[in-house]
């Protein structure tokens, strides 16, 4: 009887890890759904959520890790993201107005003392508090890009916001770059590798990303208006420069935002492409949120749990702060600069694989000061959308 019925599957059935990729997938669009239905929850906060919910054992179930399969997909949709940051920054507008710089080195500023000064208030080395810091100042450029496509948002507080964003991820990559060069030195005694190691990650970043902007505005003038083709092609040079760069052993992030901001100026115009360059990008976000979520080892966040909570509040703080006191000469109302510091909230994808990243690198980093990290970004990771999309609804730039 065996025999007859062989073509049926062997019991118990055995799931495929390719199963649990789709349920989770299914459940974080339908929490992102249910959520959006509410009128002020983002689907972000769903699709996040139900990464934490599923959590790292998850990642084990159907194999990788953030360091191996899993971090491609994060650098991936980042990289797709951080690109399509970097073209809405308009460069002739920071010359235009120059309070703008003046406001964001403000509020970055802010936000790296306060961080700094917990940190040491809680007995952190100062070289460690300074690295922490660093990638404290970073607005995750997922968020709000995410958020303000979901919103449609369109005004002078969108547009503050993408210019902030886009300058605390320069801020924070390059800093920690350079503060990649101090641990050196501090840890490892090494002067020369102090000094040519932050030197090989800025001149690489700086390199790719101008290759990248001069390669696609050629195959852009080539190709023409066809923004179905373009958009692939985007696609393609950002999985090639994400793949380059872990060769060169270059993080991907800031060449491709420079990259974007670098296409901008050349063009002179921002690209007009669908959102995240179509479904198939659209899609990497999702698994992006999700992964992310799972990423987050919540076993570690209850030791760091109180200097994390100190850390959300002085950092959300610090950046109301920074860029409220310089609202009137930016030529913001004092609305307008409440709503920008309330958006900047966030901290997600960048600031997770900088300090993943660091503690990799410098196991001296600490478990205490990671766990307070990663519990700041898991805070900010669910709170962090909830504040940039009260806000900009607040600030009437909504178009939903």
């Amino acid at each position: 009887m065996a025999t007859q019925f062989g073509f049926l599957p062997s019991w118990p059935l055995q799931a495929s890890p390719s199963l649990w990729v789709a349920v989770a997938l299914i459940a974080a669009v339908l929490v992102g759904e249910l959520f959006a239905k509410t009128g002020w929850l983002p689907r972000m906060t769903g699709y996040v959520l139900t990464g934490l919910a599923a959590g790292p054992g998850m990642l084990a179930v159907v194999g990788g890790s953030t360091s191996t399969e899993w971090r491609v997909i994060i650098e991936l949709a980042l990289g797709i993201l951080l690109f399509e940051l970097g073209t809405r920054v308009n460069l002739r507008w920071l010359m235009t107005n120059r309070w703008l710089v003046v406001s964001s080195l403000l509020e970055a500023s802010l936000s790296f003392a306060t961080v700094y000064l917990i940190l040491r208030y809680f007995g952190t080395r100062e070289a460690i508090a300074a690295t922490a810091a660093t990638i404290a100042m970073a607005t995750s450029p997922s968020v709000v890009m995410r958020i303000a496509a979901e919103l449609r948002a369109q005004g002078q507080v969108t547009e503050r916001l993408m210019l902030h964003t886009a300058l605390n991820t320069i801020y924070a990559a390059v800093g920690v770059n350079l503060m990649v060069g101090v641990l050196h030195h501090e840890f490892r005694g090494s002067l020369v590798e102090a000094v040519v190691y932050p030197a090989y990650l800025l001149c690489g970043s700086v390199l790719a990303g101008a290759g990248f902007a001069l390669v696609f505005r050629r195959l852009e003038r080539w190709l023409g208006d066809h923004e179905e083709v373009l958009s692939f092609l985007l696609l393609g040079m950002i999985a090639l420069t994400v793949s380059v760069s872990a060769m060169l052993r270059v993080p991907p992030l800031l060449p491709l935002l420079l990259a974007g901001i670098v296409v901008r100026q050349i063009r002179g115009r921002p690209l007009v492409y669908p959102p995240h360059f179509g479904s198939a990008g659209a899609v990497l976000i999702i698994v992006m949120f999700v992964v992310s979520g799972m990423s987050i080892p919540m076993d570690q966040l209850a030791r760091g749990a109180a200097v994390a909570a100190a850390l959300v509040c002085g950092r959300v703080l610090a950046k109301i702060v920074g860029v409220t006191a310089i609202a009137r000469p930016s030529g913001a109302s004092w609305r307008q600069a409440a709503a920008l510091g309330v958006a900047l909230a966030p901290m997600s994808g960048v600031a997770l694989l900088l300090t993943l990243d660091t503690a990799t690198l410098f196991p001296e980093f600490g478990a205490s000061v990671m766990s307070a990290l990663l519990g700041a970004i898991v805070v900010l990771e669910l709170a962090g959308p909830v504040m940039t999309f009260a806000a900009l609804k607040l600030a009437g730039e909504h178009h939903r």
